[in-house]
């Protein structure tokens, strides 16, 4: 039985963080990849982290990113198993609680988008994972540590050399950069040789892919996660390359289950919300009299499509509906959150890449499995190390350039993370 989007998730925090570190490591060091999403307390003034010189929006949101905090880190690790006949991924997502040790700001806007979607604030401020932000506070000795924070699972991550996922990643990278890194570079050309150095299997955001690659109508993340879910679908029903995720975290008390199968919602006669549908909000929130059905919008979009191409079976997308929610249904697994978290967002961020690597294997499946993780991702090297820009038409290229120098501040503590490199 499929069981990929009942998403197992393990909730972390700093009562169980010790404990389950291990497992964390192993799961980051051993990942085709890694996709990370940010839960923040503020962003600060839309038009100044949206400045049009690209040089003032990252001077603007590191200002953001020194006055405001990680609340919630989302990490969902994907490792290409052994293949038969699809891209099959084992998974394993976790939820980190964050509570900056430092003062922060706080903007009622963010809290009561996510006190709306399920956040526990008490939860945050009695078990959050406390962090330094800026410089590392003290040089490691000799002595082994025997206590782990977020900046020792960020460091992890540089470690690990993996290929790093977004969604709309600039802002994450920033607040990562300076929350649980190091001091931010005065300069963008020195934080984007700083990124270059630090992730060297490349960094992707998938909304640069869903703009500029796949040309999807609509970038939002739950709109591009439905729009690849149907994608795959499609795959599987055509027998060619398709992903297959198998959520293999453990069952214990720490961790939940998160259904984010396929399924309309029983709204087919109320009309579409095109506010929600094109950019994931709507001013009128829940007075909205319209629907705000993703999967829905996703599907009209996929008829629209198979009408003008002709096809004779237009009902393919919407016929897999029944079948794959009676498979959901009858698993031994059931929900147990509902709500939002970064964790979860993680998790969708990471299927996207793998559905979008899946659609560029254009190969028999007898040919794709033959190659290693590397050659697949070489096909995608069109989309590497660019993250999009909001109301751009380029993306921010993560390059270092002829006359730009990595940071201090960098330079010194990868020297400390790999002497002699």
């Amino acid at each position: 039985m499929e069981e990929s989007f009942m998403v197992s998730v393990f909730d972390a925090h700093k009562d169980n963080l010790q404990f389950v570190w291990p497992s964390i490591v192993c799961s980051i060091q051993n990942a085709s990849f890694i996709a990370v999403d940010c839960e923040l307390s503020g962003l600060g003034s839309r038009k100044l982290i949206n400045s049009q010189a690209v040089d003032d929006r990252y001077k603007n949101i590191s200002e953001v990113a020194k006055t405001r905090s990680i609340i919630s880190l989302g990490l969902s690790c994907f490792k290409l198993s052994e293949c038969e006949k699809t891209l099959n991924f084992s998974v394993q997502t976790f939820n980190f609680m964050a509570l900056c040790a430092e003062d922060f700001l706080v903007e009622p806007s963010a809290l009561q988008f996510l006190v709306t979607h399920g956040f526990d604030f008490n939860k945050q401020y009695s078990q959050g994972v406390p962090y330094n932000r800026g410089n590392d506070t003290s040089v490691k000795g000799k002595s082994k540590k025997n206590t782990w924070d977020l900046r020792d699972l960020f460091t992890v991550m540089v470690s690990a050399k993996v290929p790093l996922v977004l969604h709309n990643g600039l802002v994450d990278l920033v607040f990562l950069y300076q929350n649980l890194y190091a001091d931010l570079p005065t300069k963008l050309s020195s934080f984007l040789a700083d990124l270059e150095m630090m992730f060297p299997s490349g960094i992707y955001d998938t909304k640069f892919v869903a703009e500029f690659s796949l040309r999807t109508s609509a970038s939002f993340l739950e709109y591009i996660f439905r729009s690849h879910q149907v994608k795959n679908i499609n795959l599987k029903n055509s027998c060619r390359p398709h992903v297959i995720c198998n959520h293999t975290l453990i069952e214990s008390d720490f961790v939940d289950f998160w259904d984010c199968s396929p399924r309309l919602q029983h709204e087919e006669d109320m009309e579409i919300c095109t506010n929600y549908i094109n950019h994931g909000f709507c001013n009128s929130a829940s007075n909205c009299k319209k629907s705000h059905d993703v999967y829905r919008a996703v599907l009209l979009e996929e008829q629209k499509k198979t009408k003008k191409r002709k096809r004779k079976d237009e009902s393919q997308v919407v016929s897999f509906e029944a079948s794959h929610v009676m498979s959901i249904i009858e698993s031994p697994r059931q929900e147990r959150f509902r709500g939002h978290r970064a964790g979860h967002d993680a998790f969708m961020t990471g299927f996207c890449f793998a559905s979008f690597i899946a659609q560029r294997s254009s190969t028999s499946l007898e040919n794709v499995y033959a190659v290693c993780w590397k050659n697949l991702v070489d096909r995608i090297v069109d989309v590497r190390n660019r993250v999009c820009l909001s109301g751009k038409d380029f993306p921010l290229v993560i390059q270092k350039s002829a006359f730009s120098k990595c940071s201090k501040s960098h330079l010194e503590k990868y020297e400390r993370l790999f002497p002699g490199l």
